[in-house]
């Protein structure tokens, strides 16, 4: 198995308080002892409600935050800043975020913008057929190189932070909601533009997303988490028609109602899932969350199943 990126055992909790100079008192793990091996050339998705530490995960492994403990490797070595090689991992590991319009710089040109990310990383003044190229393959006219972001739709914008990522020719983009907040029919043209970079230049895609519909389109693998914890995994065809967990099936009933939140109150039990589960049983999730697999490429975390 060709793995281009590694993670393993990784863990990150986030101390909160209640002003500026008050001690840190309450704490959220949101991310829970993840491993995680992603194939080069394969796209796989990261699902879960608002919470779940799926944006998370995602910084983690783009090296925007650093775990608690735990490792990510690419290509078999530890990334470390300290490394004379960890620009090259920032150059090949790109990001796609959420909102298209914060994340470009509305001071400057969107030329001027995508040259000053270029030239961070290469020595070469080819660059601006470079960015035409680069515009043509995800739909854009080479006139909106000379514009600014605010005189764009959402959709090419977002199509501008896409093309933004390719500049520098990445093995590896992170898609944090990509289109989310895009209308739906160009919703379908952008998840597209990253299956073509997956099938056609067989870019490694990593999809941070809440809906389960969304991924089905784009992605090899899924990975599903609930509070910081890989509740499932597995091939995406056996996720959506092979659900095991609970909350995966609530995610794929597409109704975050389906379950009350309030259906068990007031528990503590080790499974994160248990107080809105269907299935609560007192004993068996208290139990440690194992990984039970039903297949070489399949696992969740319920013990009743």
């Amino acid at each position: 198995m060709n793995n281009i990126i590694e993670i393993r055992d990784v863990s990150k909790t986030f101390h909160l308080s209640e002003g500026i100079f008050s001690a840190s008192k309450d704490k959220i793990k949101a991310i829970d002892n993840i491993s995680l091996n992603i194939e080069k050339g394969k796209a796989i998705g990261i699902v879960g409600e608002s919470g779940s530490g799926k944006s998370t995960l995602a910084n983690i492994i783009a090296d925007i935050i650093k775990p608690d403990s735990g490792e990510v490797l690419y290509k078999g070595k530890v990334v470390n800043r300290k490394t004379p090689d960890y620009k090259f991992y920032r150059k090949n590991v790109q990001v796609v975020f959420q909102d298209p319009y914060s994340s470009l710089n509305p001071r400057l040109k969107i030329f001027t913008m995508l040259k000053d990310g270029y030239k961070a990383h290469c020595t070469d003044n080819n660059y601006r057929e470079r960015f035409i190229d680069i515009f043509k393959k995800v739909g854009l006219k080479e006139e909106f190189l000379y514009r600014y972001s605010h005189e764009f739709s959402g959709g090419q914008r977002q199509r501008i932070s896409i093309a933004r990522a390719l500049i520098l020719d990445p093995e590896i983009i992170i898609a944090d909601e990509p289109v989310s907040a895009l209308d739906v029919s160009v919703q379908s043209q952008i998840l597209n533009i990253f299956k073509e970079l997956k099938v056609r230049e067989e870019k490694t895609i990593i999809l941070i997303s809440h809906d389960l519909a969304v991924v089905n389109f784009l992605c090899d693998y899924t990975i599903v988490l609930y509070k910081g914890v890989d509740v499932e995994y597995g091939k995406t065809d056996d996720i959506i028609n092979n659900p095991i967990h609970p909350y995966t099936k609530t995610l794929i009933s597409a109704s975050k109602n389906l379950i009350s939140s309030e259906l068990i109150e007031n528990i503590n039990a080790v499974c994160p899932f248990a107080s809105r589960c269907e299935h609560f049983d007192g004993k068996l999730c208290n139990k440690e969350l194992e990984k039970k697999y039903i297949g070489d490429n399949h696992y969740h975390r319920c013990n009743k199943f």
